[in-house]
Order: structure tokens, then C-alpha cells, then sequence
């Protein structure tokens, strides 16, 4: 279960994305590190997590690193200080892009629902509805 792990690589792969944040009184460089805490309160099974800096077409690792994020789990991830895109990925490979999400200075939470995306909003419509139509019973009959 994914709840709440902090993953080593993830953090050595956010700090590859971006520079460092700041300087102290002596001008050494210091990294500003935040928490992302990304809920899934989607249906959906997130399979992959991406981010890059803003505007960044190529992303970074998966930072699922190969595992998923069920439907109402968590992870909490170490990110640098910065400005990212999202990019998520569900069971099905539908991708969800989100621009300009700040974690600068601050503990961050991304919660996921069904309308985080229209792509998302629109599967989970279509669900819903395959789920309410009445079945159709066919049954054959002697003649």
C-alpha cells in the first residue's frame, strides 16, 4: 500500500528537475524542499505520476516507481521548491495533464478526483452510466 511512503528515488529525481531555490547569509546554495501529499479520491487507479518544471515537455520518472495509487490511497512525495506540471496516468492510460501546480515554501496536497481532468470527468460519466443502464435479458424462446 502506498500510503503515506516517502520514496528515496522520488526525491532524488525531483531534486534532478529543478535548481536550487535559494541562498542563505553566506551565498551557499540551499534547497527549499516541500511535501506533496497526492490523494486519490478518484475510481480510477493511478498506474504512472509525472512532474516536470512549467512549460517542461519531457517529463521525469514515474514516481509510482512501478506501483499504483488505488482508489482512496495516498503517497507523500519530497519535492523541490518550484512551480510543476502533472502529468497522471490511470489503469486504462488515459493521461490527465495539470499545468503550474505550486510547491514552492509550503506542504502541498493534490487531491484526485474524477473531475481533476475532462478526459477523467468524461470516463467517469461514461462509467456511471454503463453502470445504471438495465442489463438486457435475453432469453430465448421455443417456438
Amino acid at each position: 500500500m502506498l500510503t503515506q511512503r516517502l520514496f528515496a528515488p522520488v526525491v532524488a529525481a525531483c531534486l534532478a528537475l529543478t535548481s536550487f531555490a535559494a541562498c542563505d547569509d553566506d551565498d551557499d546554495l540551499i534547497i527549499e524542499e516541500s511535501n506533496l501529499l497526492v490523494v486519490n479520491e478518484s475510481d480510477f487507479v493511478i498506474e504512472e505520476l509525472y512532474v516536470t518544471d512549467v512549460g517542461n515537455p519531457s517529463f521525469g520518472p514515474n514516481l509510482l516507481a512501478g506501483d499504483a495509487l488505488f482508489p482512496g490511497e495516498q503517497i507523500l512525495l519530497g519535492v523541490v521548491c518550484d512551480f510543476y506540471d502533472v502529468l497522471i496516468v490511470d489503469e486504462a492510460g488515459v493521461e490527465c495533464e495539470i499545468d503550474a501546480i505550486d510547491l514552492c515554501l509550503n506542504d502541498a496536497t493534490f487531491v484526485i478526483n474524477n473531475d481533476t481532468c475532462t478526459v477523467f470527468e468524461a470516463e467517469a460519466k461514461k462509467r456511471r452510466e454503463m453502470a445504471e443502464a438495465p442489463s438486457l435479458d435475453i432469453t430465448e424462446t421455443a417456438l
